[in-house]
């Protein structure tokens, strides 16, 4: 399937700043990493300060830019109203209100998260801009590496990702990222996918173009998990790292994950059960204890 046709796009306009109002000792530099690792050439552009991206805002398009070293979120769209979205999604999207006092006080007293906590300082959960997307690089990730998964990311958004109408020719962030409605038909062939991966992500599309999976944090970690993985090809480890990042849910736990059973306790691959039971004592902060984990690993 063809790329859907651009999106309507006025006149550039000047962006309008506004201030982050990082709090004291946030982490910018493994925040934007973590970002970094995981970027899609065409719809974000990270460096060492900063975290760029496309977005449409009431069906236009426009570009959010946040400079995590001198705190401040620029945001350049038509319309000023999406100035204010922007800022509340960006909240979200760099984790910006974590409860710092609450994780320190859970953690200090853990022998393997102490530790880490002293040595790596404030820890946050990414979060994502949207929550399909965040779904397609989730599913994208099942069983793969980081890097394999950003790579077939970027070969479907250079398939199937509208480009902005009158994006500059330097313009990095030139295309926006495919609604669900167009995964549900798009062509995902010759991608790197196999054959059970792309009914997955037509699943989910279907799933969420359809009302039977939203991304509202009002439902709940649990009941958000049941119904990602009443969706084929979605598990607990898939549903509960979306729980982490599009819901913001501070206790959602991938017990699966291969990582934090070899990390935890290191020289032994803690089983799936061994690991949860393990975890108890990070309520409700596991999602927290996870990003402490995979910086330690």
């Amino acid at each position: 399937m063809a790329a859907a046709p651009p999106r309507r796009q006025t006149a550039p306009m000047p962006p309008i700043r506004l201030d982050l109002a990082l709090p004291p000792g946030y982490p910018a530099e493994a925040v934007l990493a973590f970002f970094a690792r995981r970027a899609i050439p065409g719809v974000e552009h990270i460096t060492a300060t900063s975290y760029r991206r496309s977005f449409a805002f009431n069906g236009t398009p426009g570009w959010l830019e946040a400079d995590l070293a001198r705190g401040v979120l620029d945001v350049q769209h038509a319309d000023p109203a999406a100035a204010s979205e922007v800022a509340a999604r960006s909240r979200h999207l760099f984790d910006l209100d974590a409860p710092r006092a609450g994780i320190r006080r859970c953690f200090a007293r853990d022998a393997r998260l102490g530790p880490l906590l002293r040595e790596h300082g404030d820890i946050r959960v990414p979060g994502c801009w949207d929550g399909f997307e965040l779904g397609v690089r989730a599913v994208l990730g099942q069983q793969i590496t980081v890097a394999a998964a950003r790579t077939i990311a970027s070969r479907i958004v250079a398939r199937h990702a509208p480009r902005i109408a009158g994006a500059a020719e330097e313009e990095p962030c030139h295309s926006l990222f495919p609604e669900a409605a167009a995964f549900t038909t798009a062509d995902l062939d010759g991608l790197g996918l196999t054959g059970a991966r792309i009914a997955t992500l037509r699943a989910l599309a279907d799933a969420v173009a359809g009302g039977a999976v939203d991304f509202d944090p009002a439902q709940g970690g649990a009941q958000f998990v049941a119904r990602c993985t009443a969706v084929r090809g979605i598990g607990p480890w898939t549903a509960h790292y979306m729980a982490m990042r599009a819901l913001r849910d501070s206790d959602a736990f991938p017990a699966g994950d291969i990582v934090l059973r070899k990390v935890l306790r290191p020289g032994t691959t803690l089983s799936v059960k061994e690991l949860e039971a393990a975890s108890q004592p990070w309520r409700p902060y596991r999602a927290y204890a996870v990003l402490l984990l995979w910086r330690a690993a």
